[in-house]
């Protein structure tokens, strides 16, 4: 009987290794057989008007009182001496004050638009623990420094040197075209707000809406050797909640058992062991499935057999920063606040918790569980002005997603392409009413050292890293007229 089991059981193991190697062999690649093109032939002086346009020092401060709008303005000044062909054929609006939409018509009204999008301002420096001066614009030893050149005056700088390219090859869109850039991304997007609002209001349903989020990256996707091109295809939400507690004070020689201080603590300690479990939403499964192909053997079983080894995968998740926060909504306490004294027994005491929310986890089901966690009444909770909700997953299996990896594969070479979550928020999250087909996704190269530079110091972008961006947005617009 032994003998029986252990031939059964061995039989068993036999047949999942053949189960799991089959499922391996049959895992096929998802990336498109798109032939790389080659440099666009960018001109040197697309070069000098990035390095101008950093010179203004569009900046949006937390305290908007310190904001230098002059400086929007004289940026819109340059923007219309150096692209003039842009300015004579698109039309062009300004809503909220700053924020620029232009319209570059289609032969066919009746094509769905495509949207391009970047945003004017740029978050504030520390000056002194800077190489090189933030808003020089220096050109040096191949790269261009500077505030923006990444985030995001890079993208908006190459969107018009490639409208300003084509209108000079002659080339007339038969799908129009719409170029929104907002001014204060960095502390909000009310003006991309404005400009959503008014295409919702004309009825708008575009075919595509590309904007800033996630890059090409270059030994950062573990066990990949090839640079990562990987497109937000949704984004995280936001959720903060202030937590109160309210009891009678006293002296500290004569303390009760519980005061507002350990009771607020508690209901912390209580948040913090409850999080929610890891999952993998859509976009992580499908960058999963896009990634897994190219893993070498004999990690790609892992990837290719998820169905039992997904555990083995969110193993790895959790175990850094950034994946825990890819595959789980996340909960921080940052702020807590108490006390008046050290001999004063508190009367209240609050702190605030931040939740980055996973689609499929809505603001009012985190609040609804926090109640039940938390389950003591002398606590309040209360959510804070400017929730977030996670936003609709987009498709990567449709025309538009296809054609971003086309142009992803013509302009950058031996690249991979896959989609995935956003951890942070751009304007695009606005648009959410005037497309279902929004992506994030800004066309140039990092490394990990160079990642650290987005708002952080030494920001700069490589010369040969902008001219492939403004290559990529002359194919994206190209390829977007066959787009169904």
């Amino acid at each position: 009987m032994i003998k029986k089991i252990f031939k059964y059981f061995g039989l068993a193991i036999a047949a999942l290794v053949v189960v799991l190697l089959v499922k391996t062999l049959l895992y096929q690649s998802k990336q498109s057989d798109v032939a790389y093109k080659g440099p666009a032939g960018i001109s040197e002086m697309s070069i000098t008007n990035l390095s101008n346009a950093i010179q203004f020092m569009t900046v949006s401060n937390e305290d908007p009182s310190l904001n230098d709008t002059s400086e929007f303005a004289l940026f819109h000044e340059f923007l219309r001496g150096t692209y003039p062909l842009v300015h004579q054929t698109l039309q062009k609006e300004v809503h909220n004050k700053f924020a620029l939409l232009y319209e570059w018509k289609g032969k066919d009204t009746t094509l769905k638009p495509v949207i391009l999008l970047a945003h004017q301002d740029v978050v504030p420096v520390v000056e002194a623990e800077w190489e090189r001066p933030p808003f020089s614009g220096l050109i040096e030893d191949g790269y261009v420094w500077g505030r923006g050149t990444l985030d995001d005056k890079g993208s908006l700088i190459a969107i018009f040197e490639s409208v300003e390219k084509l209108i000079r090859e002659g080339f007339v869109p038969t799908r129009t075209v719409l170029l929104a850039f907002g001014d204060d991304e960095e502390v909000g997007g009310k003006g991309a707000i404005a400009i959503a609002n008014s295409l919702k209001e004309r009825g708008v349903d575009a075919a595509m809406v590309i904007d800033e989020g996630m890059v090409i990256t270059s030994g950062i996707v573990p066990m990949v050797s090839k640079p990562v091109a990987i497109i937000g295809t949704s984004e995280k939400g936001y959720l903060s909640v202030k937590l109160s507690c309210n009891v009678d004070g006293g002296h500290s020689s004569m303390p009760q058992a519980e005061t507002a201080i350990s009771i607020l603590s508690n209901a912390l300690v209580k948040i913090t062991n409850n999080r929610p479990p890891p999952t993998f939403t859509k976009p992580v499964k499908e960058f999963l499935r896009y990634i897994g192909p190219e893993i070498p053997w004999p990690a790609r079983i892992v990837f290719a057999n998820r169905w039992l080894l997904g555990g083995v995968l969110k193993s790895i998740y959790t175990g850094s920063g950034p994946g825990n926060a890819t595959v789980r909504t996340t909960t921080a306490p940052t702020m807590f606040e108490s006390g008046i004294k050290d001999n004063v027994l508190p009367t209240s005491a609050t702190a605030i918790v931040n939740f980055r929310l996973l689609p499929g986890d809505p603001s009012s089901e985190i609040l609804s569980n926090l109640k039940k966690i938390i389950n003591d009444n002398r606590v309040s909770i209360e959510p804070l002005d400017g929730v977030r909700e996670p936003t609709p997953v987009s498709p990567s299996d449709n025309n538009a997603f296809n054609i971003i990896q086309k142009t992803i594969k013509q302009s950058f070479e031996n690249t991979i392409v896959a989609p995935t979550l956003m951890l942070g928020a751009s304007d695009s999250r606005n648009y959410i009413e005037v497309s279902e087909n929004i992506y994030r996704f800004a066309p140039y190269q990092l490394n990990p050292e160079m990642l650290e530079t987005l708002h952080g110091n030494n920001e700069r972008i490589s010369i040969d890293n902008f001219k492939a961006m403004v290559g990529f947005y002359c194919r994206l617009i190209r390829n977007a007229q066959s787009m169904k």
